[in-house]
């Protein structure tokens, strides 16, 4: 299965899978190698600190800024096998189409 293949997996499963009571940090680590891995580096500038949930995603994609597209996707993957060492069989993704 291609590097692609299964980050889309493992997006899918993500956003489809059972509620988890994930920490901001684990939240923020999901956005900013999804980010990075489909438009690349942070754009825009930095919103103001007051923006707290703006500045906070803005912070954790600047953090992996020039990490190319293919490794934050395994970065991804990685972060979704350390939650669930056998992901790729959960019972979720039986619903998953390409």
């Amino acid at each position: 299965m291609s590097l692609e293949d299964r980050f889309n997996r493992a997006v899918y499963l993500v956003r489809n899978g059972p509620s988890r009571n994930s920490s901001n940090e684990e939240k923020l680590s999901f956005y900013k190698y999804y980010k990075q891995a489909t438009e690349g580096d942070v754009k825009g500038s930095q919103p103001y600190s007051i923006q707290f949930e703006a500045r906070a995603k803005w912070d954790a994609w600047k953090s992996v800024e020039g990490l190319s597209a293919d490794e934050a996707k395994q970065k991804y993957i990685d972060l979704v096998a350390s939650n669930d060492a056998n992901w790729e069989q959960h019972e979720t993704l039986k619903g998953y189409t390409a």
